[in-house]
C-alpha cells in the first residue's frame, strides 16, 4: 500500500469512528434531555421519538454508504462522504436547537461537537467550515426568534439587548473555540503527516530489509542466548530442506519471530557445545568438526544429509538491548568440495605425469653417458694408458652417483607418510643441537660461517631421518645461496656468507606445544614469484636443480602435523621457519 493508500485507511477510519460515535453521543444527549425534561415527559415525547427514528435512519444510511465506499478504495467518496455527513449533522443539529429554546436552549455545544469531529476528520478545513456555518446559524437562530414565533420570541421582542447579548457571546464562543481549534489541527496535522511519513518510511523499510535478507544466495540464522531460532531467511530454510516446517516459516522469513524451535531441532547434528559458556566457542569440541579453519573456530564444515554446510559463527558483541546472541551464516558447499577433491585428484596426475617426465628426462643423460664409456672400454680401439681408464670409470661412477641422487630425491617426494598416529612407530627424541652440528661440519669454509643457536637441550619427537632430510635441504639451500652471492667458482671471495640456526619453543591454539627452527642466510634472496612457487615440485631458479628439495621439506613437516613460511627479500638473504609438534 503506497502513501495515498495510507491516508485512505486512516480517512476511513476517522469515519467509522464518528459513526460509531455519533450513535453514543446522540443516547447520552437522549438520555440527559429525557432527565431534564422529565417532570414534562409527555409533552415531549412526540421530538424524542421523531429524533430517535431520523438518528437511527441516517445510522444505518451512513454505515451502509461506508461499507460500499470501503470497496471501492477511493478517496474522494470517501471525502464527499465525510463532508455529507457533517451536513446532515449540522442541519438536524440547527433544527434541534431552533425548536429547543434557540439561542437561549440547552443544545448549543452541539455545535461544539460538531466543530470538534469536523476537525478530528479533516482537520484545518472541516474546522473552518463548520466553525463559520456554526456562527452564521446562531445568528440566524436569533433572527428566526426575534422575528418570528420561536423560542423566547416575546421576551427578546421585548428585550432585544438580551438578545444581542446572547447572540454576541455564542457565536464570539463559537469563533474563539473554532480559532484555538484551527490552530491546534494545524498542529495535529503536521505532526500527523510526520508519523504517516514515518510509518511508511519504516513499512518501507522493513519491506526493504526483508526483500534483502530473502535475496540472500547464502543461509542465514539469528538465534538468542538460550540458542532458539529467532531469524531465518528463504535461503536457509532451502538449504536445511525444512519441509515440515516450510508453512509455518515461510511467512514468517526475513522478520525477527520467537519460533520456539531450537537450533538442535532443525540441524540435529549440530555440535551445540562450541557455544561454550558466554558464548565463547569451546576448544574440546574441535575434533568434533570436520576441516575447521585454522585461524579461528567460528568457521567450520558440517554434513547435514545429503549435503556439506560451510557455516561462520558470530557472537553479537552488544551486550545490552540487543534481541539475538548469535549469527549463523552457511551456504551448501557440496559442489565446491567435490570441485576441490577433483583438483587435488588432478594435480597430482599432472605432477605424477610431471615428475615421470623429468625423471625420464634426467635419467637418459647419465645412461648415455654411462653406455658410451663401456661402448669405449669394451672397443678393441681404446687405447691402453692407464689415464683413459680410469676417466671412463670416473664418468661411470660420477654418472651412477648422479642417477642416485636423483632416485633419492624422488623417493624422498613421493614417500611422504601421510598424518597419522599409526605412523609414530619411528618416531624418537632427537637432540637438534648435535643434529644440526653434524650437518653443518662439511659446509665449514672460509667464505661461509655457521652459527648453530640451537639450544643444546632442544628435543624434537619425530623420525629423525625425515628430520635430517629437512635440515639438510634448508642447509643446503642456504650454503648454495651465498655461494652463489659471494663465491664466483673462481676463489675468488666478494664477502663473507653467514647462517644462522636457531630454536625457540611456542605455544599455539589448543595449548599445543610447537619447536621453531629458523635457517637465515645473507644470499641472494628471493623475488616474489620465487617465494611464491618455492615449495610447488619441480620448480627450482638452480641451473642443475632438481627443484623438489623444498617441496620435500613442505611435505614432510605438513605430514608431521607442523608448519612451514618463507620470509625472503631479493640480494638481502632468506630466513625459514618450521614449526614441528613437540
Amino acid at each position: 500500500m503506497d502513501n495515498i493508500g495510507y491516508k485512505y485507511k486512516d480517512l476511513y477510519e476517522k469515519i467509522k469512528f464518528t459513526v460509531i460515535f455519533r450513535i453514543l453521543a446522540f443516547s447520552l444527549i437522549i438520555l440527559a434531555y429525557v432527565l431534564i425534561n422529565f417532570k414534562d415527559i409527555n409533552r415531549h415525547s412526540i421530538f424524542i421519538y421523531v429524533s430517535i427514528s431520523i438518528a437511527s435512519f441516517i445510522t444505518f444510511i451512513y454505515s451502509t454508504l461506508l461499507i460500499f465506499f470501503r470497496k471501492k478504495e477511493n478517496d474522494r467518496f470517501l471525502v464527499y462522504f465525510g463532508f455529507l455527513q457533517l451536513l446532515v449533522d449540522f442541519i438536524f443539529i440547527s433544527a434541534v436547537i431552533v425548536f429547543n429554546g434557540g439561542i437561549n436552549g440547552k443544545f448549543i455545544f452541539l455545535y461544539y461537537l460538531l466543530i470538534l469531529i469536523a476537525g478530528f476528520i479533516f482537520l484545518r478545513l472541516g474546522v473552518m467550515i463548520f466553525g463559520i456555518s456554526s456562527a452564521l446559524a446562531l445568528g440566524l437562530s436569533a433572527d428566526l426568534q426575534y422575528y418570528s414565533n420561536i423560542g423566547y420570541h416575546y421576551y427578546f421582542f421585548y428585550n432585544p439587548d438580551k438578545l444581542l447579548l446572547l447572540t454576541s457571546v455564542n457565536i464570539l464562543g463559537v469563533l474563539i473555540f473554532s480559532w484555538l481549534l484551527y490552530h491546534f489541527s494545524g498542529e495535529l496535522g503536521m505532526l500527523s503527516d510526520k508519523m504517516v511519513e514515518r510509518d511508511e518510511f519504516i513499512r518501507k523499510s522493513q519491506n526493504f530489509n526483508r526483500e534483502l535478507f530473502n535475496s540472500f544466495s547464502q543461509g542465514i540464522m539469528v538465534l538468542d542466548d538460550k540458542i532458539n531460532v529467532i531469524f531465518l531467511n528463504n535461503e536457509a530454510i532451502n538449504m536445511l530442506n525444512l519441509s515440515r516446517y516450510d508453512a509455518y516459516f515461510r511467512n514468517k522469513t526475513g522478520i525477527l519471530y520467537k519460533f520456539n524451535i531450537k537450533l538442535s531441532d532443525i540441524i540435529e547434528n549440530f555440535p551445540i557445545e562450541i557455544f561454550g559458556e558466554k558464548g565463547k566457542l569451546d576448544n574440546a569440541t574441535a575434533g568434533n568438526i570436520a576441516n575447521k579453519d585454522k585461524d579461528s573456530l567460528e568457521r567450520f564444515e558440517l554434513k547435514h544429509k545429503d549435503s556439506i554446510l560451510g557455516f561462520a559463527l558470530t557472537k553479537l558483541k552488544n551486550a545490552e538491548n540487543k534481541t539475538g546472541g548469535f549469527i549463523l551464516l552457511f551456504r551448501d558447499i557440496t559442489y565446491i568440495k567435490q570441485l576441490e577433491l577433483e583438483s587435488k585428484i588432478n594435480e597430482r596426475l599432472t605432477t605424477a605425469g610431471k615428475l615421470a617426465g623429468w625423471l625420464a628426462h634426467e635419467i637418459r643423460n647419465p645412461l648415455s653417458a654411462i653406455n658410451t664409456s663401456i661402448y669405449i672400454l669394451s672397443s678393441e680401439n681404446i687405447d691402453s694408458k692407464e689415464n683413459d681408464y680410469k676417466k671412463l670409470i670416473g664418468i661411470i661412477q660420477s654418472e651412477a652417483g648422479r642417477l642416485d641422487n636423483l632416485v633419492n630425491d624422488f623417493l624422498g617426494f613421493v614417500k611422504v607418510k601421510p598424518r597419522n598416529d599409526r605412523f609414530r612407530d619411528n618416531f624418537e627424541n632427537i637432540n637438534l643441537f648435535l643434529l644440526a652440528e653434524e650437518l653443518i661440519r662439511p659446509y665449514a669454509g672460509a667464505y661461509v660461517k655457521i652459527h648453530n643457536g640451537i639450544e643444546k637441550n632442544a628435543v624434537a619427537l619425530s623420525e629423525k631421518s625425515r628430520i635430517r632430510q629437512v635440515l639438510a635441504n634448508i642447509i643446503q639451500n642456504a650454503v648454495q645461496s651465498v655461494e652463489k652471492k659471494f663465491f664466483d667458482g673462481k676463489s675468488r671471495i666478494t664477502g663473507t656468507g653467514i647462517i644462522r640456526i636457531s630454536s625457540k619453543k611456542i605455544l599455539k591454539t589448543g595449548n599445543k606445544n610447537y619447536v621453531s627452527i629458523s635457517v637465515s642466510d645473507n644470499g641472494e634472496g628471493m623475488d616474489d614469484f620465487t617465494k611464491k612457487n618455492a615449495f610447488k615440485p619441480l620448480f627450482t631458479t638452480k641451473e642443475n636443480g632438481s627443484g623438489l628439495g623444498l617441496s620435500i621439506v613442505y611435505s614432510i613437516i605438513e605430514s608431521m602435523g607442523g608448519e612451514t613460511a618463507i620470509i625472503s627479500s631479493k640480494g638481502k638473504g632468506t630466513l625459514i621457519k618450521i614449526n614441528l609438534p613437540c
